[in-house]
């Protein structure tokens, strides 16, 4: 990726500690960008409560010129995190507090659970939730950025996220039980899902930082590929050289034409991602052998 001719600037991750945050963080730096990690831990560049109004006007007039990525959020361990009302208001108070310090733009990583479970091909005019948690909490921070014309902000509806060095969540899990030769379990009442690597991601997000348009856009940010959870388990088990029964359910596919009109395609393909995320799990689960 080059910069698209944009002028080098500077990029201000909020969760830049966490997981996607991390990757955003390296991958600025690689590019020649000033890129700083904000939060509340200790590991983090700047701290900054993101949950507390003049903290983030500080930020904000700390570094006035910054783009910044926000990726904070509580982010479920669990299905049943995804109904945690307490970090769901934490994460629209953190939005609300962003908008009113104004940066001169805004990355807002959000994500395919605004979208109604079964949905089949997902279109941007399409979120739709019901209930609270966190799915409820990322289409209100949508909209209060789209409700401020004040900044541009791009806002990045991501699927489930997968990669080193995360050694949890579906994909690694379902990988692990392969290479030591055993079943992956599925549970009844799968949800909705897609997958996108770690990488790919964090690239995507960059690439919105960099926009040299400044628009304020909701965009698909994922793969072609229609994806479900049985689908997915199978093209990992056909790479460990095995086959699996799994049953007919409904795939997941995002309608990437916005993206691909603004932004350009993801870089990553997904079998290759794939193919390299097998490979490091086989590795990982062997050094684990060794131990």
């Amino acid at each position: 990726m080059d910069n698209l001719g944009y002028a080098v600037i500077q990029i201000l991750v909020t969760g830049g500690t966490g997981y996607l945050g991390r990757h955003i963080v390296s991958l600025s730096k690689r590019l020649g960008l000033e890129a700083f990690s904000v939060g509340r831990s200790a590991d983090a560049d700047v701290s900054c409560d993101l949950r507390d109004r003049q903290q983030c006007m500080e930020l904000v007039g700390q570094f006035p010129t910054a783009a910044i990525i926000h990726c904070a959020a509580v982010v479920p361990a669990d299905r049943d995190g995804y109904s945690d009302q307490a970090a769901a208001d934490d994460s629209i108070l953190m939005v609300e507090n962003l908008v009113a310090a104004g940066p001169p733009h805004m990355v807002f990583t959000s994500s395919m659970t605004v979208y109604p479970n079964g949905i089949g091909v997902a279109r941007e005019a399409d979120a739709e939730v019901t209930g609270n948690g966190y799915a409820a909490a990322k289409l209100a921070g949508e909209r209060i950025l789209l409700d401020h014309s004040g900044f541009s902000t791009i806002m990045l509806r991501l699927p489930g996220l997968f990669g080193s060095p995360r050694k949890d969540g579906l994909l690694f899990n379902v990988a692990r039980r392969l290479v030591r030769g055993e079943p992956p379990q599925l549970s009844e009442n799968l949800p909705q899902w897609a997958g996108l690597h770690i990488e790919d991601a964090a690239e995507i997000c960059v690439r919105a930082a960099m926009n040299p348009m400044r628009e304020t856009l909701v965009l698909n940010a994922g793969y072609p590929d229609a994806m479900s959870i049985p689908n997915v388990m199978s093209k990992l088990a056909k790479i460990f050289g095995t086959e699996l029964a799994v049953p007919e359910v409904s795939t997941f596919t995002f309608d990437l034409s916005h993206l691909v009109s603004k932004l350009g395609p993801i870089s990553g393909n997904f079998q290759n991602r794939l193919e390299e995320f097998s490979n490091w799990v086989r590795h990982e689960v062997r050094a684990e052998g060794n131990d």
